[in-house]
């Protein structure tokens, strides 16, 4: 049997909204999982995390023998969400392999198991924008509606950034002025994409809890947010763990995009970037 699933990249925080906003990209790739008789074909990179995700859809009993397979088209530790992808084609391939047992909310709750957090699973099955948080009686997630106008722009650099490795660098505790601004911002953030405020995009994704300790180990991040916002940028932002830069766009995306690279290279970084938009769709089975 073989299951196929489209899974879509995604953009964590947006700034201040540490491990509970996330936003689904147009950005693609597919997973595809076989299931063989004998030892199967190595996995590619990143193929653990689909068996994860086929694992976690079986519980506690044992899948059959399979082999995985993608197109890589999400780079790995960028911050655009690819362990939360390949998870979430595991969990639905597994779902598959067991005839549809487990509904949306199953899946979400075993992918936010399996990533520890709800911020970048939850828009990767569910599309959209989406906030993510651990309730008291568990796990909720809730879409949130966006101007349709809005464009992203992400720059890719060429060097990972292991979500793991830099999370151990923030910090402990935050002062209550450091907590009342990261809390006011994503506030206003939400209330300003519900208002069609672009012009408050800059300041409602300030942060200061994770993208300065961040900014450390990347010191070509602002420069190239810089960039993003001097050639018409409405804000710009760290994606997820990085090493993604990310920028949201009304007008002139092409240009945003060029000089974000721009940047990055005047300061001695090397990659790509990329206009996209958000997507309403999340993952599915092809």
């Amino acid at each position: 049997m073989l299951v196929s699933a489209r899974v879509p990249a995604t953009s964590a925080n947006l700034g201040p909204g540490f491990d509970c906003l996330g936003l689904a990209l147009d950005i693609w790739s597919t997973v595809t999982v076989r299931t063989v008789e004998g030892r199967g074909a190595p996995d590619p990179p990143g193929g653990r995390l689909v068996r994860q995700g086929v694992q976690a859809a079986f519980g506690g009993k044992r899948p059959p023998r399979f082999e995985v397979a993608w197109d890589e088209a999400i780079p790995l530790a960028r911050g655009l969400g690819a362990s939360a992808a390949l998870r979430a084609a595991g969990l639905l391939a597994g779902n598959a392999l067991l005839e549809g047992r487990l509904g949306p909310e199953d899946l979400f709750r075993l992918g936010a198991e399996l990533e520890g957090f709800p911020d970048n699973v939850s828009p990767c099955l569910f599309g959209g924008l989406q906030v993510g948080v651990k309730g008291r009686e568990g796990l909720i997630h809730l879409g949130f509606p966006l101007p349709a106008r809005l464009k992203v722009v992400v720059f890719v650099p060429d060097f990972e950034m292991p979500t793991q490795e830099s999370r151990r660098r923030l910090p402990a505790s935050l002062s209550r002025e450091d907590a009342v601004f990261n809390s006011s911002r994503v506030a206003l953030l939400l209330a300003a994409l519900a208002a069609e405020r672009y012009d408050l995009l800059d300041e409602a994704t300030q942060d200061r809890l994770h993208q300065p300790v961040r900014g450390e180990i990347f010191p070509g991040l602002a420069p190239i947010m810089a960039g993003a916002r001097a050639a018409g940028a409405v804000a710009a932002y760290l994606s997820g763990g990085g090493s993604t830069v990310a920028a949201f766009v009304l007008d002139g995306a092409e240009a945003v995009a060029e000089a974000m690279a721009r940047a990055a290279r005047e300061h001695g970084y090397s990659g790509r970037s990329i206009v996209t938009a958000p997507t309403l769709q999340g993952a599915h089975l092809t």
